[in-house]
Parts: C-alpha cells; sequence; structure tokens
C-alpha cells in the first residue's frame, strides 16, 4: 500500500517537496551539507471552483535533513505550520 503525495489538512492540499541540498563549496561537497532540503506546495482541491491557486514555501536551513522520510514529514509539518499561523511572513488566507 503507497501513501498519497500529498495530505489533505484544513482544506489544503500539502504537496511536500524534497531535494538534494546544492554545494556552494570550491570542491563541491561539505559534511555539513548533505542531506535535503525542503518546500511544500499548498493549494486548494481541484474540486473547489475558483480557486486553482497554490504557493510554494521553501524552508531555509543551516543544515540538511539527512533522511528522506524525516524530510518529508518536516516538509509537511511546516504546511501545517503555515496554514495553522505560526510562520511569520508566510500565510495562505488569500488562497
Amino acid at each position: 500500500m503507497s501513501t498519497p503525495a500529498f495530505l489533505l489538512y484544513k482544506g489544503y492540499e500539502l504537496h511536500p517537496l524534497v531535494f538534494a541540498r546544492i554545494f556552494n563549496r570550491f570542491d563541491g561537497h561539505s559534511r555539513y551539507a548533505e542531506g535535503y532540503d525542503i518546500a511544500v506546495r499548498i493549494c486548494r482541491p481541484a474540486s473547489v471552483a475558483g480557486s486553482p491557486a497554490s504557493r510554494v514555501f521553501r524552508l531555509d536551513r543551516p543544515d540538511a535533513y539527512s533522511d528522506l522520510g524525516v524530510a518529508r514529514r518536516a516538509a509537511r509539518q511546516q504546511g501545517k505550520d503555515i496554514i495553522d499561523g505560526k510562520v511569520s511572513g508566510a500565510s495562505v488566507v488569500d488562497m
């Protein structure tokens, strides 16, 4: 049984976006930078008429997530926190 690619939370779809960290050192590798960065795309379900908009929110962290599963869960939690109004400067109120 596979899990859905998104989570439905308080009337919004949360799509976790996980991608490999881009190394910015001259040698292209640094142990602290290994792993994954995250973002979350938040949108209304397609069945909600007149609301096709979505937004992507990236979480900037000094260190990367080393585990893919942990990174996905963190992206989902970030989406929940944005919807709940816990993240300064990030809102979905007008969607």
